[in-house]
């Protein structure tokens, strides 16, 4: 009988120098807020939660009013535009075809919000002498910066399912009375390629990341672990969560692991904090924040013609594909040694139950990977090695890798 190979489900990127523990649950994430606001020695402390789009900004709001009884509490949406405003604000893009990471250049988080209100709320901010102030929902930064930023993050297929499922609206509007069609297009297209580009300066502020994707279990951590996770994350080859099918890495995640537990992040986090070490300097030359490769990109192909052989192994490219992405299979039985040439490669196993993927500078952990799986090497990792390995030992196994061409 053939043995199956193990594959792993929750592959974890590990934060390095990580001590203690994460803060799950609102008591414990309450006693970790309230000791850096204490750390702030501000007289009119000001608590910002930052919100993603479908994160449930009114739990959210009430968790932090029942905590900390402040003197002031806002909800960033009290600023927003009417509806009629904000249907007009996104007409445009509706049913417009976009990049994958919907991003708008000439739209704006500002563009929703009302100046009157803003000012007004910044005022009534200004005139309070003392006492906890609490800002809370999208955009909560824009009010004001605060002396603690706390960032309520949440995935992007999580993010889809609740806006199909009207669990919550689109920015600036109910988006429950639009026809269902337009519900989701309207909310990732628009409110995704929105909140994406003001979050991104955001991520070196985060004081704490807040993980949303499980309303139970809402997990908070420390900023400076979570920007250190994703500073390993793209110095090694890594896979993404198995909760996602979708071939668009904006809307996959990431777990990271603190200690023996984990946060889910989205993916897109890291091509926010680490796009050169991931992408390489040219491709995130030509394409901004955008991942260029569809991790679906097997199925792409057409057909293949010999490029090159040797011992125990050889080397074949697409005969047809896109003009920018280079896709190549390798045949081997025995070690190979790529190398990303400065640009992110993306593979995936397609012949064969295990393969190995190691560093001979030690520069990362093993990553052991099975077949069907897909996995992720930065720019910054350079040379690095495949083996067959396992089951796979001694067999000849096939791989197929995408990059950037030069």
């Amino acid at each position: 009988m053939r043995k199956e190979s193990s594959h792993d489900k929750s592959p974890v990127i590990a934060v390095p120098d990580f001590v203690g523990e994460l803060a799950c649950g609102w008591d414990k994430i309450a006693v970790e807020v309230r000791r850096s606001i204490a750390e702030s020695r501000a007289e009119k402390p000001i608590l910002v939660v930052e919100c993603y789009p479908g994160v449930d900004e009114l739990v959210l709001l009430n968790e932090f009013v029942s905590r900390f009884a402040p003197k002031l509490a806002i909800q960033a949406s009290d600023a927003y535009h009417s509806r009629q405003k904000v249907d007009e604000l996104i007409a445009p893009f509706i049913g417009r075809k976009v990049p994958a990471s919907g991003s708008f250049p000439r739209l704006s988080l500002v563009n929703f919000f009302d100046a009157e209100p803003l000012w007004r709320l910044r005022r009534t901010i200004d005139e309070l002498k003392d006492g906890l102030v609490l800002i809370v929902g999208c955009g909560a930064s824009l009010i004001a910066w605060g002396h603690v930023l706390v960032y309520a993050d949440l995935a992007r297929r999580e993010a889809r399912q609740r806006f199909r499922h009207d669990e919550d609206g689109d920015i600036g509007k109910d988006h429950q009375a639009l026809p269902a069609n337009l519900k989701g297009r309207g909310a990732f297209l628009v409110d995704c390629g929105v909140a994406d580009r003001w979050k991104r300066p955001l991520i070196k502020r985060w004081d704490y990341l807040l993980d949303t994707n499980d309303p139970s279990q809402p997990k908070l951590a420390e900023g400076e672990d979570v920007r250190r996770g994703l500073h390993a994350a793209a110095k090694q080859p890594f896979q993404f969560a198995p909760f996602c099918n979708s071939c668009l890495l904006e809307e996959n995640s990431l777990l990271l692991g603190f200690g023996d537990m984990r946060m889910e992040i989205p993916a897109i986090d890291l091509i926010f904090n680490q796009p050169q070490a991931l992408l390489g300097e040219a491709a995130h030359a030509r394409f901004g924040y955008d991942f260029p490769i569809r991790l679906d990109f097997p199925d792409q192909v057409n057909g293949f013609e010999a490029l090159d052989k040797g011992d125990g192994w050889r080397e074949e490219r697409a005969s047809v594909g896109r003009a920018m992405i280079e896709t190549r299979r390798h045949w081997f039985s025995k070690t190979v040694s790529p190398d990303t040439r400065g640009a992110v490669n993306v593979l995936n196993f397609i012949e064969g139950d295990e393969a190995i993927v190691e560093s001979d500078r030690g520069a990362f952990e093993p990553v052991v990977v099975h077949r069907a799986e897909t996995f992720v090497v930065p720019a910054s990792v350079g040379r690095y090695h495949v083996r067959p390995h396992g089951l796979s030992a001694g067999k000849e196994i096939a791989i197929i890798t995408a990059f950037v061409k030069a």
